[in-house]
């Protein structure tokens, strides 16, 4: 465009002083869309290399502090109180360091907080470990929900669906074992076994009502979780390669098609729930 101007100077086709007028500004127009094109270049790259420079100090304390947890709980030399302190600080540390993260980065925040519940799991597994009983089923379900519960409460205190998600599956598998061990329930009949997983199915849809009437983050887990136990009966049937007779699998369209009625004609506000406890 500036050398069709300057034609036109030369020919004399439009006024010299309009001439000018028109070659400054769109050169004036070029360098601002230069810097603001680099500006935007440097800007996006300091951005990238931030989020990969905090990435790196998360993994690198990360992998000193399994390191220096894999010598200590190895380490014969070492007396148990002391590896009870390094455990306890191994877990205390990435929960500090998970809330100093919260709103500033959600990717380290969900690191330190996978680092911290993983810890809890392994000071479970040390304690069983430590006192000889592993082989108790009894202390090792209830240590595992103890571990659960707290995967559950830790995701909704930092605000992390995931976590709590898998805290709230290892209750139920928990349950569902419980179901096979205690209950005996692969005795009873297709029918009686909708009622031994409906009542965590109702527990959990209540707590999402709850939850989500007070807002908070979690809530969806509740609902996603209480529908899924419906479908237990459902879910135990295909894990052990059981046949389904053709009521059962009328049965299992029939919820199928009811959940997904429901879903189609209240999608609308499913969304805008799902929006307010995410708030």
């Amino acid at each position: 465009m500036i050398g069709e101007i300057k034609k036109w100077r030369e020919s004399r086709l439009i006024p010299t002083e309009y001439c000018d007028f028109l070659m400054n500004l769109y050169a004036e127009g070029d360098a601002f869309s230069h810097d603001q094109q680099t500006g935007s270049k440097a800007k996006s790259s300091w951005k990238t290399s931030a989020n990969g420079g905090v990435l790196g100090k998360v993994l690198l304390v990360i992998t000193g502090l399994l390191l220096f947890l894999i010598f200590a709980l190895n380490f014969t030399l070492f007396p148990e109180p002391m590896q009870i302190a390094v455990l306890l600080l191994g877990t205390v540390f990435p929960f500090v360091m998970a809330y100093r993260k919260r709103g500033k980065s959600s990717l380290a925040q969900t690191v330190w907080l996978f680092v911290a519940v993983v810890m809890v799991a392994l000071i479970g597994y040390y304690y069983l470990s430590s006192s000889g009983l592993l082989g108790d089923r009894g202390k090792l379900l209830g240590t595992m929900a103890v571990v659960f519960l707290v995967w559950l409460l830790a995701g909704a205190a930092f605000r992390s669906r995931l976590v709590s998600g898998i805290g709230l599956l290892g209750l139920l598998l928990l349950y569902a074992n419980f179901l096979e061990v205690a209950a005996d329930i692969g005795t009873s009949s297709y029918g009686v076994q909708h009622f031994y997983f409906m009542i965590p199915a109702f527990l959990a849809l209540f707590f999402a009502v709850v939850l989500g009437r007070y807002r908070v983050y979690v809530a969806p887990v509740f609902l996603a979780a209480g529908l899924l136990a419906l479908f237990g009966p459902d879910l135990r049937m295909l894990v052990f390669g059981l046949n389904m007779d053709l009521f059962m699998q009328i049965l299992v369209f029939l919820k199928l098609a009811v959940l997904i009625t429901l879903f189609i004609v209240y999608h609308q506000g499913l969304k805008k729930w799902v929006g307010q406890v995410s708030q």
